[in-house]
């Protein structure tokens, strides 16, 4: 059975458990208090202690790594600073986007009953003076006192540095580069108990909120594809009208083969050598330049992600009764975009991701595995978005620079 059945089965069975538990056991101390108290409540707690476990340290290698993985951007001078700024700039759209939608959107619900863990995360919304806190006065104490973007400025800085002199400590790179192997591995490991935690966090929630959940859960799915959609047609049919004179219903034609195959992959990383092919053959981009722009946008461009992250806080925000100031939302773009460089292209590492931006604005990692219910599929939405942004700039820079059989593309 594929992983996407599995979590989706496990979603209908908690729903159908937890529903059941509301209805007719809510008097059962066995069900009550031993079932869904101590047994559901510790299974589904010990997969949010788990991703607290690798969140810091997996953020802090990826950024490392992603920036250090950029060795070519000096050599292509012009080149791959105008991609590099491309993936940026859509990240930073692609997450404003979700943050604007979804400051319209009324979720209408009330707090859940569990949210003991609200106050023990400073928020950043209590920080007199935001910009001087982006930046650790002790690196250590950040990372103890789990102060994520802290955390990433300090990696950021880094991997900055280390790119620099990436020929004279050899060592230091493969170290960096063996951890953050075997820390996505720890995330794969972590992403197969999702089953039994989607399971156990729905059967929980269900049996305790009732089928009143189902409403918001809907809403936050809907608005996520909607954003997504208007992300794809709009966003990069302005890139290709803006920053380059191709055809952009040639564009969209051509990427339905690119978009059926990494929506079954999930993973960015993995359709690597199918968008070389598509962008190479379809769209006529120099073999030499894609296999320059395509393995960095799977890298660092990850404009279905961010739109998930900034639905998921502002749904999560909501449903757990917190206000969001004008500095979380800045600091929400922020910290997404700067994540997206370390996220790894790999299955549902989005949604490991987002614990950061939940850690940093004091909202309970709990509503993660709440959301895990419907994140295979929206996985799968966003990871087609991403490698359409790859490749919609390879073939807008390349055009910029005479990099494109403008024949093939068109034909």
């Amino acid at each position: 059975m594929s992983f996407t059945k599995k979590v989706l089965y496990s979603m209908v069975a908690g729903i159908i458990v937890g529903i059941l538990i509301n209805n007719f056991f809510t008097t059962s101390y066995i069900i009550e208090s031993i079932l869904v108290g101590q047994i559901f409540h510790t299974i589904s707690s010990l997969f949010l202690i788990l991703l607290k476990m690798i969140v810091l340290p997996l953020i802090f290698v990826s950024i490392i790594s992603g920036i250090m993985s950029i060795n070519d951007v000096n050599t292509l001078g012009r080149l791959g600073l105008k991609t590099l700024a491309l993936y940026i700039f859509t990240t930073m759209v692609a997450i404003t986007l979700a943050l604007f939608i979804s400051s319209f959107i009324d979720y209408n619900v009330s707090s859940i009953t569990s949210v003991e863990d609200i106050q023990k995360i400073p928020s950043a919304k209590s920080d007199a003076n935001f910009i001087l806190n982006i930046f650790p006065n002790n690196f250590f104490a950040a990372l103890v006192d789990g102060n994520v973007i802290q955390v990433l400025s300090f990696a950021i800085f880094v991997g900055i540095s280390a790119s620099y002199i990436r020929n004279e400590i050899p060592e230091f790179v493969i170290l960096i580069r063996n951890l953050n192997k075997i820390f996505n591995k720890m995330v794969l490991l972590i992403i197969s108990f999702t089953p039994i935690a989607v399971f156990t966090l729905l059967a929980k929630t269900f049996s305790t909120e009732g089928s009143e959940v189902f409403i918001p859960l809907i809403k936050y799915f809907s608005v996520v594809v909607m954003v997504l959609i208007l992300h794809f047609i709009f966003t990069y049919s302005l890139l290709l009208k803006v920053f380059s004179s191709l055809n952009i219903k040639k564009f969209y034609s051509k990427l339905k083969a690119l978009i059926i195959f990494t929506f079954s992959t999930s993973s960015s990383n993995a359709s690597i050598p199918f968008t070389l092919d598509t962008v190479t053959n379809k769209y006529g981009v120099n073999k030499s330049f894609a296999s320059f722009s395509i393995p960095l946008g799977a890298t660092i461009n990850m404009d279905g992600t961010a739109i998930m992250q900034g639905c998921a806080t502002y749904f999560l925000a909501a449903y757990y009764g917190i206000d969001l100031v004008f500095t979380d939302f800045i600091l929400i773009i922020l910290t997404a975009t700067v994540a997206s460089i370390g996220t790894a292209g790999i299955p549902s590492a989005g949604i490991i991701m987002l614990s950061l931006i939940l850690t940093e604005l004091g909202i309970p990692l709990e509503g993660v595995t709440l959301l895990l219910g419907v994140d295979r599929l929206l996985d799968m939405m966003r990871t087609s978005i991403n490698v359409s942004g790859d490749t919609c700039i390879s073939c807008v820079v390349a055009q910029s620079e005479n990099l494109i059989d403008v024949k093939k593309y068109n034909h």
